[in-house]
């Protein structure tokens, strides 16, 4: 993998949302304990990794799109307690569910879905797992669309992109 490609990889992992506390969401009018507040932090991460699948997956060619993938979920395995507080997740659960909501997403958007689609599924899904409750859910789509990293994740790669054409 180049050196452009592996610090594009370190940086796409920088523009995950770290892990957010309850006090940060209250900004958003929502009321979450630590545990609901973990369980948003994981659906941040969730989603952040499916754009950066995305968007590594279209536009860098083999092999350094597998490379990147490689060094990406490397990263997210190092900042797994320090970064992201999941130091108490097992982190082999957290793929298995996330693999299961990127191929939900997946189907979204090669019907055609947009992003507000994915993010919109994203905050559905926390209340039917009773993170949110239903009048919180507009509230919750907020918080995803705000954190999110969709635009930035997609200028790093296009820039990778051009270096390797």
């Amino acid at each position: 993998m180049t050196e452009q490609a592996q610090e594009t990889a370190k940086a796409l992992v920088q523009l995950i949302p770290p892990s957010v506390a309850p006090d940060f969401l209250e900004e958003y009018g929502l009321t979450f304990t630590a545990q609901q507040a973990q369980a948003v932090t994981k659906e941040l991460l969730a989603l952040s990794l499916y754009w950066i699948t995305c968007a590594v997956r279209v536009s860098i060619p083999e092999p350094v799109c597998s490379r990147m993938h490689q060094a990406i979920h490397e990263q997210v395995h190092e900042k797994w307690g320090s970064r992201f507080g999941l130091v108490h997740v097992p982190i082999d659960e957290f793929y298995a569910a996330m693999e299961r909501k990127h191929r939900t997403w997946e189907d979204i958007t090669q019907q055609g879905g947009e992003p507000i689609a994915v993010l919109s599924d994203a905050a559905e899904g926390l209340e039917d797992d009773h993170v949110i409750a239903s009048h919180s859910r507009q509230n919750m789509l907020a918080v995803l669309l705000d954190l999110v990293p969709i635009d930035e994740i997609g200028e790093l790669v296009a820039e990778l992109e051009e270096t390797l054409r």
